[in-house]
């Protein structure tokens, strides 16, 4: 179905079936397919919490909002997401997707720092979640609906990025995604990080995604 904004979506009902892998690439070809009037998203095959599905999940789900698509309808959530969706109200926090799985109420509120990147009046929604685990953290950054005519740079955002994030952290793996293009960063710790670009064509509308992977640093205490 061809939309006034120009967006194809097809009219029947679609039942996604993610599974659990580490590779952005198949995400981003999954999560960004043609939409469906109306979406399922199964998550049974995903038992671990990973922020990379659940990056991609916010973003579709965001995109779907600004096309005055239904929300999608997730479930098939094993414990761990509900405990984890719980336990960050992350469902509280004006996601635009929901789910058909109970998800407690828990007393309190996760709150996720204020993003040092973003919020230069180029998007009306952006959102940043962050997951700390060991001496790991995982987080996504996600921009859409554009304001600004002018054209927002993935390497202004990657700038951004890494001066918000290299203060405490190894940045391991990254991955930078507009309507149009993609970036993959391997190896960040590195000197030379190894970068792979690929233009990806879509309907969608103009956004903005990122997804890292960081390694904290070790602080060695003084003598």
């Amino acid at each position: 179905m061809n939309r006034l904004d120009g967006s194809v979506v097809s009219s029947q009902t679609g039942v996604f079936y993610p599974y659990q892998h580490q590779d952005f690439y198949a995400m981003d070809s999954l999560f960004l397919s043609p939409l469906k009037e109306e979406e399922i998203w199964d998550f049974q095959s995903i038992s671990q919490v990973q922020l990379g599905f659940l990056g991609f999940l916010t973003l579709r789900s965001f995109i779907r909002e600004d096309l005055e698509l239904p929300k999608l309808q997730v479930r098939g959530l094993s414990k761990q997401w509900r405990s984890f969706l719980a336990k960050e109200n992350f469902l509280g926090k004006q996601v635009p997707w929901e789910t058909l799985d109970f998800i407690p109420n828990l007393v309190g509120e996760n709150l996720t720092p204020e993003s040092g990147f973003g919020k230069k009046g180029h998007w009306t929604n952006e959102f940043h979640f962050e997951k700390k685990e060991g001496n790991s953290t995982s987080l996504f950054f996600i921009a859409t609906k554009k304001q600004s005519e002018t054209d927002v740079a993935i390497s202004d955002l990657m700038k951004d990025f890494l001066l918000y994030s290299q203060t405490n952290h190894y940045l391991e793996r990254a991955y930078i995604r507009k309507e149009n293009s993609s970036y993959l960063y391997l190896n960040a710790k590195e000197t030379n990080p190894r970068v792979f670009y690929r233009e990806n064509n879509s309907e969608f509308p103009s956004f903005l995604f990122l997804v890292a992977e960081l390694k904290n640093k070790t602080v060695i205490p003084p003598n």
